[in-house]
């Protein structure tokens, strides 16, 4: 699958999140794509064409994008290129968002009032009239605060979210991780190697015992 990642963000270079998110679309061979001040609207509406998967990332400022991805959307997405050419008829768009804010205060009668999903419900308005697929949005919440662990869990996530079913299964979930497994087995040396095969062994067997489960557990409801 092509997937465009469009970042919108005033200052690019400075910021720890998107170089961090950076790093993992390239893991999957995402384009990654940062939004100038200056741009081509033919070219950009060439890489619409050519995804499959079309991301809109940025910080939440004002419970909106940055000016600089609006500014783009008025030139880019023009009525002729979305409505009569149906530029973006079938493609999926999905929002990846970051806030300092906790993830708890977006609900009603928290500190925000609103959830993620009212606030972000435009771009879903966008994605019905241009004939797009609606993805679930990716919320990063305080990722300064995170420890490296959760990080690292969370690059995983952000790369599933670019490139599997969304949403995707517990089941797809897995297989991707032990496909990418084994694409690090296969460039690893040393004890890494060592290591990163005993974890795909663990991971095998996890998988061998929870299908045994589940034909347990049809077996059981067929005896009903």
């Amino acid at each position: 699958m092509q997937t465009l990642i469009i970042v919108a963000h005033p200052e690019i270079a400075a910021s720890s999140t998107q170089q961090f998110l950076r790093r993992g679309a390239e893991l999957v061979a995402a384009d990654w794509q940062p939004l100038m001040s200056e741009f081509n609207v033919a070219t950009e509406q060439a890489k619409l064409r050519a995804a499959k998967r079309i991301i809109w990332q940025f910080p939440l400022y004002w419970y909106s994008a940055p000016a600089i991805l609006k500014a783009w959307q008025d030139q880019v997405l023009t009525s002729k290129f979305v409505l009569h050419e149906h530029g973006l008829a079938g493609k999926e768009l999905g929002i990846v968002a970051t806030t300092d804010t906790k993830a708890s205060d977006y609900q009603s009668g928290a500190a925000e009032q609103f959830t993620m999903a009212e606030l972000l419900r435009p771009y879903q308005a966008l994605a019905n009239k241009a004939g797009m697929h609606w993805l679930p949005p990716f919320v990063l919440h305080q990722f300064s605060y995170q420890t490296e662990t959760q990080q690292q869990q969370l690059l995983i996530a952000y790369q599933q979210y670019l490139t599997l079913p969304q949403p995707a299964t517990f089941a797809q979930r897995q297989h991707w991780f032990a496909q990418r497994l084994q694409q690090m087995i296969a460039t690893a040396t040393g004890e890494r190697k060592t290591q990163l095969t005993l974890i795909a062994q663990q991971l095998a067997t996890k998988q061998d015992e929870l299908a045994e489960l589940r034909w347990t557990i049809e077996q059981m409801r067929g005896d009903d």
